[in-house]
């Protein structure tokens, strides 16, 4: 097996050519020897600058040059390194030629292209040389092909992320050859007098304190006193860009008004992307904390202390509703089996019934719990929440017979009020801008750099450009430098802040994976096949299935647990992912990506034909555990890895679980996936 020094894997990059112009007909009126000196003279120029600036130098095509920043390692600022490079190229070309003793030198001229995007990291030719490729390589190039001489021309994606660098201007739509749609093109004119940009780095621990929120904070706790006399629940939705602080605030909301109100309920919880399938998973999860069970425990010491739970809240005060159908219709929705206490109870009809029955058993069960003490509901990440899980909660923001005093308060991304539009007027919407961040905030928020200059820490305030996320990353970096180290040199510091700045979130997570160790890298990113949760069981079958043709790293089946541990441990340290607490190192062991975009980029960059392989084999872990979560889940993985047959099956499975519980809404959805799996296997075979 050939060993390579860099992984083949999908990358985000930012692409470089540069073309050297009039050095043909230069050629032909010098000698053979002058012009290999003329060559060797100005590639030992510009190459310089191309490595001084950290790109890597793809390869040399005449009177041109392809270089790369972002593979195959990602720096900081690789869009931003690329666009200074052009300009320093143009610039050392023009010095040779004004200072070379070789006739007509002054007219040569270099133009340049840049293109950022995702390219395909590999390994080509006889000679199995490393290279980039993909069609954000083929713009760059279109790009350079349209430049004037002397100047640089940048796409749409570089465009967006060196604006506040660089001063540029929009050009004409350029129209290439093999492209349906004209390339947004812009020119750069020269670099900003001043910019701000941001970084990420790790530390296992860092005292941090949210500032610039008492605004947004006084406006939740307004919403909760007028919850405490409402008729109806009071909904919130906390909204904001990728890193703003919405968990942050959820998490510090909650913690407040615990300390405030010692009676009140505040149960939490967050949707996760690969449960977003599951029929009324986010209510199961909220059942399931507030009565203390222990999660995905369908067992029968979690059904007996589920139906006291019931039958205490109803004997406390009685009403209408047996506190038996209250047992038997939630149960199901967790996902108990009550078939042996059915006899005597009334079961819906309709698809529809049973979500009015379902809604109205909620309502009442949720009232009484609200008699309690103040009841506050938390859920993260909302826009991830399954639909009839979203669907019964829009039900209950409408008068009842009962008043239900209570909060709901999600935090999500925008695109929950596009899918669900009418949410529009059934909930505040609080929506998280930057923060204005100055250098007294900064000290605030971290103690640890208060002894720090402030030119230090307003430097750290502007290169956030007011996401706290960003700001967190950037002070761990330094603080893993060493406070002492930035004490004594804070120019210094300043320099490292300013090169260690990402373009983007993904450029910046990127580098964050690169900055691991080959193993943790590898181990990151074979749990983000399993999703932003992943159990170790899982890591194992995909480590065992990894044939090291891939991004992956081989690993010996004798040193595959010890490798795991070192690997999650390190993610640990980096704060990359965390343990479900209390748990122990075992096959059911469960984790968590710190966020969900860092597991989406962590997937990213696994080639599309390996994850085929890595699908199917954790579809098959998942399919050996019983409960509908699981059964749904490995479905979809088996879809992801093109195999209908086998999630048809496991969609059956679950679909026999929910005919067991007499479940009609999720008999429904699973009868309508488990014939879409047939069909597309069907379809599938007809096509080859």
């Amino acid at each position: 097996m050939v060993t390579h020094l860099y992984p083949e894997e999908r990358r985000s990059a930012t692409v470089l050519f540069a073309d050297v112009q009039g050095f043909t007909g230069l050629a032909e009126q010098l000698d053979y020897e002058t012009v290999s000196d003329l060559i060797k003279d100005i590639w030992s120029r510009l190459d310089a600058v191309i490595e001084d600036a950290g790109g890597y130098i793809d390869k040399h095509m005449g009177d041109g040059v392809m270089a790369v920043w972002g593979a195959p390692y990602a720096s900081d600022r690789d869009a931003e390194k690329a666009v200074h490079a052009a300009l320093a190229l143009i610039e050392s070309l023009n010095d040779y030629a004004r200072k070379s003793k070789i006739h007509d030198t002054e007219k040569l001229n270099l133009r340049v292209g840049v293109n950022s995007g995702e390219v395909f990291a590999g390994y080509v030719g006889t000679k199995n040389e490393y290279t980039v490729i993909g069609d954000t390589v083929n713009v760059a190039a279109r790009l350079e092909q349209a430049a004037e001489p002397g100047t640089t021309i940048v796409g749409e994606a570089t465009g967006q992320l060196i604006r506040n660098i660089f001063e540029i201007k929009e050009l004409s739509p350029i129209q290439a050859k093999g492209k349906t749609e004209p390339i947004k093109a812009y020119k750069i004119i020269g670099t900003r007098s001043s910019a701000s940009k941001i970084t990420y780095e790790s530390l296992d621990k860092l005292e941090t304190h949210m500032v610039g929120r008492d605004n947004e904070m006084s406006r939740l706790r307004i919403f909760f006193e007028q919850s405490l006399t409402s008729i109806i629940p009071t909904l919130i939705l906390v909204t904001g860009e990728v890193g703003i602080g919405k968990s942050r605030l959820l998490m510090e909301f909650s913690q407040k008004l615990q300390l405030d109100y010692p009676d009140a309920q505040v149960v939490t919880t967050r949707a996760l992307a690969q449960t977003s399938r599951v029929p009324y998973h986010i209510w199961r999860l909220i059942l399931f904390r507030r009565f203390g069970l222990l999660e995905d425990a369908l067992n029968e010491q979690n059904r007996r202390a589920f139906e006291q739970e019931i039958n205490l809240l109803w004997n406390e005060r009685s009403s209408g509703t047996a506190a038996a159908e209250v047992v038997y219709v939630m149960g199901r929705l967790i996902g108990f089996d009550f078939k042996q206490d059915e006899r005597n109870l009334r079961h819906a009809n309709t698809v529809e019934e049973e979500f009015d029955n379902i809604s109205d058993l909620t309502r009442e069960l949720l009232y009484r719990l609200s008699l309690k003490g103040p009841l506050v509901i938390l859920i993260d990440d909302l826009q991830w929440a399954d639909k009839e899980s979203l669907n019964l909660l829009y039900s209950l923001v409408k008068p009842g017979i009962e008043p239900l005093p209570i909060m709901i308060l999600g935090g999500t991304r925008l695109i929950l009020l596009k899918d669900y539009p009418q949410w529009w007027g059934a909930s505040h919407i609080t929506t998280l801008g930057p923060v204005a961040m100055n250098a007294a905030m900064v000290a605030k928020a971290y103690p640890d750099l208060k002894s720090l200059p402030d030119h230090i820490l307003e430097e750290l305030a502007s290169r956030a450009e007011g996401n706290p996320y960003f700001m967190e990353e950037i002070v761990k970096g330094l603080v893993r430098s060493g406070l002492d180290e930035i004490k004594a040199t804070p120019d210094e510091t300043i320099s490292r802040i300013q090169s260690q700045i990402p373009e983007s979130l993904r450029a910046m997570l990127q580098a964050r994976l690169d900055n691991l160790t080959r193993e943790s890298r590898t181990v990151a990113l074979m749990a983000s096949v399993v999703g932003r949760v992943f159990w170790v069981g899982a890591l194992k079958v995909i480590a065992r299935a990894n044939t090291g043709t891939g991004t992956l790293t081989v690993m010996p089946e004798q040193v595959i647990d010890r490798l795991l541990q070192d690997g999650l441990r390190q993610l640990v340290r980096a704060e990359m992912a965390f343990p479900r607490a209390g748990s122990k190192f075992s096959d059911q062991q469960e984790y968590i990506f710190k966020n969900s975009y860092l597991r989406d980029v962590a997937y990213s960059m696994i080639p599309h034909r390996s994850r085929t392989t890595y699908h199917r084999v954790v579809a098959e872990w998942l399919s050996k555990f019983e409960g509908t979560s699981y059964k749904v889940m490995a479905a979809e993985h088996f879809e992801k890895s093109g195999e209908f047959s086998s999630a048809a099956d496991q969609y059956e499975k679950a679909l026999e679980m929910a005919n067991t519980r007499r479940s009609l809404g999720e008999i429904e959805i699973l009868k309508s996936r488990t014939q879409a799996a047939r069909d597309a296997g069907t379809k599938a075979k007809e096509n080859g």
